[in-house]
């Protein structure tokens, strides 16, 4: 039964007591790896010097088992002995270490060259024991050498007469290591102890000197060390120096620890530990004894003892730390081997290809042949799975030494691994792929896939020379593939050959080709009635890999600018999922620009702009290729409705490719950057960015106000430069174009009602309201309802004109909730008569106060005190050479078709 750390130290301490009145006494102490029995000797040794015992001690050590004596030795030359004692145990000694080791004597004989000397060094420790209890303690006594262990069992024999207690101390094993020895020494009554690992309450115990609260920290220590002492006061030491300890990591001590305590041992057990570090899993007691180079049996041995050790718990490490330390140790050429060896060993017993091909690409030695093959099919397997990093991982190191028949199947698979990871990656593998393309090898979606990637990255040349060997070979292109490239040609609008042949490709009229024909009509004028519900079939079918995501971006979009941005948002968490699981970098971005454009439509403008920022985070910008006008259109659109003038400035200063304004995302980037222009004050600027945009969607065939309505920007341009007939007509010309939305069309009704007679303009921003209402996007209803309160107050409601005033307020507010504290603004105080001489806070309490608000209201609504607003008014009066307030709507002029001032906040 094994014995607590205590109640084995009170055994000890009795048997010294019980030995003044009776015959000597002998105690056999014996434990796991590393358990604390060289601690248990320290704590009695301390106690038999502290009682009066004279103290013997030795500790066997492998390096010095053949030298003869050696423990002996030990014994009396650190015991403080008289001189004339010690000079007669050293003439004794002498001859005995000067015989040669015999390491296969028996050694319950005595040799015969130092009986004589065995006796007389018995005889002077029972002479000693009259005058005082005499303690003979060794430590590891199983690597003591033989002459040494014919001495402790001569004195064994005749202790009775003295008073003597003899405590050893050896490891523990299933098989003792001195067989011959045991069953001499254990013939007569003796005391066996073996030590158990430490409690919880044992580890409470042994740190309640050292932490604050041991209780609460013993289980989980517990759990990490098994009880090991040792791996304790390592965990303790991390502990003290600030090194956390938790499921996946473990401080420095703890993994010196745990290398001391496997050196300690026999060599085998390092052997042994590392094959399991290698293994995991997989281990098996064969496969280990093979990797190790030893036998099962051994293996078994190794692992009992490493359990003991609190290593071990059913055959894996207690935590991952003790994996990591004992590998992290081994040289790297014999860490390689090992990889190397266990990657064949487990390919021969049939194991999965991604565990075999985990090793190989941990060993970094790959050879064609099997290797090469066991990494393909783990990357394609991966792929299944969506594991996309893994998938790369495979194929990466598998392509430099793949026979030249193969190397095209393989560059294609890792083609489109690294495109879902990060597109610009994908380049330097791409020269296989074209040649085959040119020479007509390729099928389906690896024909697809050149298209694809060079539309992505802008190589026009590439995509035409590529799109004229599909038309000249149709039957490269299965049904499916030809509809997915029809939808990736049309998001890359330049290329009108693309599109064309992408058309001709495309004869089967399969349900899948049907929905895929369905939602291509969203870059059309004539939106198909099915269509949405295409899309929603095509996002259910949808698995990472399995679609091009330009045919999933515009099932997306088809769902936003149709109404059911909520569908479309529950899409996109899904996918998004999928994405994270399966470490799909390139969908994730792109998805989450589609959420931030779904918050940008909602009005939700914090949230939106920290979407496409976390998007432009995950890729590199050579990454997103031509595709980063997206995200940077949302960015700006979302920071000009928050009036952060530096960072729109900031995102028009990023380089784009040229080939980028060819595109549908070059669409929304010039419309997002003429509205950033426009915020800014660049008129003329944004007056080029509008009619470039629109210029682009008339020849195109694409010109839907819903992926960019350039006319409500060019008539806002129009409006500001004081020309209002040519902002009428651009508006009137929207109203005409069908595949409008709700919100298109109530932000075109507040442009038009800026533009009309100040009779007309109640009318049509009520519409406008209405329609916003419906559409749910809080920033542009926020700006009908302050037109719509100007211009009420104008025609004399000014009851109705500050509950509108009110709301605005609200709905602005709203639009900014979830934002980090930004500080506002109120207006650049540079527009009209008066204006220049305020400063922004003195500018928005007196338009407050020149709309007839009282001073409490605008403190409300500005959220200060009715005393800083009296303040800033008794400054304007100054300021203006007014005196009463009823002069202000006077001194400010309205700021024609201006967004309003709430919308003006600068980050």
């Amino acid at each position: 039964m094994p014995t607590d750390h205590g109640d084995a130290l009170v055994e000890l301490v009795g048997l010294l007591a019980g030995c003044s009145a009776g015959p000597g006494r002998l105690a056999l102490v014996s434990g796991g790896l590393a358990c604390g029995k060289t601690e248990l000797l320290q704590r009695f040794q301390r106690h038999a010097a502290a009682s009066g015992a004279l103290l013997l001690t030795a500790t066997g050590s492998p390096a010095e088992q053949p030298l003869q004596a050696g423990v002996i030795d030990q014994l009396f030359h650190g015991a403080g002995l008289p001189p004339e004692i010690a000079d007669r145990v050293s003439h004794l000694i002498t001859p005995i270490a000067a015989t040669v080791n015999d390491s296969g004597a028996d050694v319950r004989g005595i040799h015969h060259s130092y009986v004589r000397p065995v006796h007389e060094l018995c005889q002077i420790l029972l002479e000693l024991s009259r005058e005082r209890p005499v303690v003979l303690c060794v430590d590891d006594v199983q690597f003591a050498d033989s002459s040494s262990l014919q001495f402790i069992l001569y004195l064994r024999r005749r202790m009775r007469a003295g008073r003597v207690v003899v405590v050893l101390a050896e490891w523990q094993q299933p098989q003792p290591t001195l067989p011959l020895f045991h069953a001499e020494l254990t013939r007569r009554p003796h005391h066996r102890i073996r030590l158990a690992p430490l409690s919880v309450c044992g580890i409470a115990e042994l740190l309640r000197d050292r932490v604050p609260d041991p209780e609460a920290l013993a289980p989980a220590w517990h759990a990490v060390s098994g009880g090991n002492p040792m791996l304790v006061r390592a965990l303790a030491e991390d502990r003290d120096a600030g090194h956390e300890t938790g499921p996946d990591q473990v401080g420095p001590a703890f993994k010196r620890a745990v290398l001391e305590c496997l050196h300690r041992w026999e060599a085998g057990l390092l052997e042994v530990a590392r094959a399991i570090a290698v293994l995991g899993e997989e281990r098996t007691p064969v496969l280990l004894g093979r990797l190790a180079g030893t036998t099962p049996e051994a293996v078994e041995q190794a692992v009992d003892v490493l359990t003991a050790a609190g290593l071990l718990l059913d055959g894996r490490f207690r935590h991952p730390g003790v994996g990591a330390a004992i590998l992290d140790s081994t040289p790297g050429t014999e860490r390689v081997r090992l990889r190397a060896r266990a990657a064949e060993l487990l390919y021969q017993r049939g194991a999965a290809a991604a565990v075999v091909a985990d090793h190989l690409v941990a060993a970094d030695r790959i050879a064609s042949g099997w290797p090469v093959a066991v990494l393909r099919i783990a990357a394609e397997q991966a792929l299944m799975g969506d594991d996309v990093a893994a998938a790369v991982r495979y194929l990466e190191p598998a392509l430099p030494v793949v026979e030249p028949d193969e190397r095209l199947g393989i560059t294609s698979v890792l083609v489109r691994a690294l495109w879902r990871v990060n597109p610009a990656a994908a380049v330097v593998h791409m020269d296989p792929l074209h040649e085959a393309m040119w020479a007509g090898e390729l099928r389906g979606r690896d024909a697809m896939t050149v298209v694809h990637h060079a539309l992505w990255i802008g190589d026009e040349a590439t995509a035409v020379r590529a799109l004229a060997v599909l038309d000249q070979n149709p039957g490269m292109l299965d049904a499916q593939s030809a509809a997915e490239l029809r939808i990736v040609c049309q998001w890359f609008h330049g290329l009108d050959q693309a599109t064309a042949v992408a058309a001709d490709v495309v004869a089967d009229a399969d349900p899948w080709v049907a929905a895929a024909q369905a939602i291509g009509t969203f870059w059309t004028a004539e939106f198909h009635p099915d269509a949405i519900a295409s899309a929603e079939h095509i996002l259910r079918s949808c698995r990472l890999g399995d679609m091009s995501l330009e045919v999933v971006l515009t099932a997306l979009l088809i769902l936003v600018h149709s109404g059911h941005p909520d569908r479309a948002e529950r899409w996109c968490d899904r996918l998004t999922a999928e994405a994270v699981r399966g470490g799909a970098v390139t969908w994730q971005a792109i998805l989450e620009v589609v959420r931030a454009d779904i918050d940008l439509r909602r009005g939700e403008v914090v949230v939106a702009a920290a979407r496409a920022e976390t998007a432009l985070a995950l890729l590199p910008h050579q990454g997103w290729g031509l595709s980063i006008g997206y995200p940077l259109a949302v960015l700006m659109e979302a920071n000009t409705a928050l009036g952060r003038h530096r960072v729109i400035a900031d995102v028009m200063r990023l380089r784009v490719p040229d080939a980028m304004f060819a595109t549908a995302a070059g669409l929304r980037y010039l419309h997002a950057r003429g509205n950033g222009n426009l915020a800014v004050g660049r008129v003329l600027a944004a007056i080029s960015d509008f009619q470039n945009c629109g210029t682009r969607m008339r020849e195109w065939h694409v010109d839907l106000p819903v992926l960019a309505p350039w006319r409500c920007g060019l008539a806002q341009a129009n409006l500001t430069l004081g020309r209002t007939e040519a902002a009428r007509e651009l508006i009137s010309e929207q109203m005409l174009l069908p595949a409008g939305d709700r919100r298109t069309r109530g932000a075109a009704l507040r442009v038009l009602a800026a533009a009309g007679e100040p009779a007309e303009r109640p009318a049509l921003l009520r519409e406008a309201v209405r329609h916003l209402r419906r559409a749910g996007d809080r920033v542009e209803l926020a700006r009908a309802l302050s037109d719509l309160g100007e211009a009420l107050d104008t025609a004399g409601e000014h009851a109705e004109a500050r509950e509108l005033s009110r709301i605005a307020v609200a709905e602005t507010k709203a639009s900014f909730s979830g934002a980090l504290p930004i500080p506002v603004d109120w207006g650049d105080g540079d527009a009209g008569d008066g204006r220049s001489v305020l400063s922004d806070s003195e500018l928005r309490v007196a338009e407050l106060a020149a709309k007839g608000h009282t001073n409490r209201e605008i403190s409300g609504i500005l959220y200060i005190t009715v005393s800083t607003v009296e303040q800033h008014l008794t400054r304007v009066y100054r300021k203006l050479g007014m005196r009463s307030r009823a002069d202000l709507p006077h001194r400010l002029s309205p700021r024609t078709g201006a967004a309003p001032r709430a919308f003006e906040a600068r980050g």
